[in-house]
């Protein structure tokens, strides 16, 4: 069983994306064996008030909410977000959050973000934060384009040690904020595969390179969840992370699907 945790729906306005419907989304999935996958709408990225935006994801996937998971874009700078977040949750059920404070223009460890990751928790909602969507160094001229700051996501998981976290597309992994503050170690904030690095060994005298290596041998794999970043990425990459990780069959099972599947409510 795999769940990823990372995938997408609909348009980026700097490239065209093959496989954006939920339809399209779906057969892939059952082409790379993957049975479940958390996905937003990439429009929603470029709204200052993405609302419209949830409400036509939840109307996308509403034939395959057997398979496909909707997660709501909630931007803490719009005066109603609290009425947006209760929406996405009770009526459009909706199993999360993903937050772009780049393109939404605000700190992630700020009052603002804060108080919505906050009432997220109380609903039990994981919050998701990609680090980046695609390079930086390829990115369009239009595009922000900019990673978030991993000290401040770090800051973050401090200041609402209650919420689940997920940080997607990040690099690095076991040299981050989120693994070196020794006192986030034990909190409910997670990582996923999709552009970690897979070098398992010292190369050319950079250690940074061993990546996901450095938190499974400091035994962080429990932090770690399977994510492709469909469809702005294939999922063979991540499914070879997977595959050769130096984890045991237990811990695999538990980044594969378990342990998202758990913080997201589905029965797998």
């Amino acid at each position: 069983m795999i769940f990823d945790v990372n995938a997408w729906l609909g348009v980026w306005p700097f490239r065209s994306l093959r496989d954006n419907t939920a339809q399209e989304l779906v057969a892939r999935m059952d082409r790379s064996n993957i049975d479940h996958a958390a996905v937003s709408l990439i429009e929603a990225v470029f709204h200052r008030y993405p609302q419209p935006a949830n409400e036509k994801l939840a109307q996308a996937v509403e034939p395959y909410r057997d398979r496909l998971h909707p997660m709501a874009t909630i931007n803490p700078l719009y005066p109603g977000w609290g009425d947006d977040l209760a929406c996405c949750h009770e009526s459009l059920g909706m199993v999360g959050v993903r937050l772009f404070p780049v393109y939404h223009d605000y700190d992630i460890a700020g009052p603002e973000a804060c108080e919505l990751v906050s009432e997220c928790a109380k609903r039990k909602l994981p919050v998701q934060i990609p680090h980046r969507l695609e390079d930086v160094r390829e990115h369009h001229p239009m595009d922000q384009g900019e990673t978030v700051d991993l000290n401040r996501v770090a800051d973050l998981v401090s200041r609402v040690p209650e919420a689940t976290i997920i940080v997607t597309n990040t690099r690095p992994i076991g040299y981050c904020p989120l693994w070196q503050r020794d006192e986030l170690r034990d909190h409910s904030w997670y990582v996923d595969l999709s552009l970690a690095e897979v070098t398992y060994t010292l190369h050319k005298n950079i250690d940074t390179m061993k990546d996901i290596a450095v938190l499974t041998e400091q035994g962080g794999q429990k932090h770690l969840l399977f994510g492709s970043h469909m469809p702005f990425s294939y999922a063979g990459p991540a499914l070879v992370k997977l595959a050769v990780l130096p984890v045991d069959e237990e811990a695999r099972e538990d980044i594969s699907s378990r342990t998202a599947a758990r913080f997201f409510g589905v029965d797998i």
